[in-house]
């Protein structure tokens, strides 16, 4: 039996869905990035929001969080706050936050921060529209955040939504990298 695009399409959806559930908890916490079988950070090179090209080639000698979501993962959605407040807290400190979301078209995401009241240059959203980089990078579900060092190591991975931008484990970690 041959399955047409949008079911294809459909099906790929609830998979992400499924997976993003088994991924998401409340024990979320920064892991070790061997968990996924990385060491340093894969290429990255998507368009922005604006259709330019970014890549993470050009952030050396910042730390990098990055975080892969789709506006239709509910723990995504609730995290994204959470993103923008370490943008803005650490952003002037030498973090920066790159959300990639994962085959949505520009109308959709913006469609998405307008109902939430988010500001569209809150975070810079890259766009994977073929899954590529969520690939490469070896992300288990949605979301999934890979924290990167100044030198383009890869040094952590939080699986599942961060609940919580404020508390000691998810800021330990940024600030003894921005401190390097």
């Amino acid at each position: 039996m041959r399955l047409t695009k949008p079911v294809l399409e459909i099906a790929l959806a609830l998979a992400f869905v499924f997976l993003s559930f088994l991924t998401t908890s409340a024990n979320a916490q920064w892991q070790p990035a061997s968990k996924v079988g990385l060491t340093q950070a894969p290429p990255l090179q998507l368009n922005n929001l604006a259709g330019k090209s970014v890549d993470i080639a050009h952030f050396k000698g910042k730390v990098l969080l990055v975080n892969f979501w789709a506006s239709w993962c509910e723990p995504c959605r609730a995290e994204f706050e959470e993103l923008i407040e370490l943008q803005e807290s650490y952003g002037n400190k030498g973090l920066t936050v790159l959300a990639v979301n994962l085959a949505e078209m520009k109308p959709r995401i913006t469609q998405f921060l307008k109902g939430n009241g988010l500001p569209e240059n809150g975070i810079e959203i890259l766009l994977d529209r073929n899954s590529t980089a969520y690939k490469s990078w070896k992300a288990r579900g949605i979301p999934t955040t890979f924290l990167v060092n100044k030198t383009g190591k890869l040094e952590a991975v939080w699986i599942g939504a961060i609940e919580n931008a404020d508390s000691a484990e998810v800021k330990g970690k940024i600030e003894a990298l921005l401190r390097q």
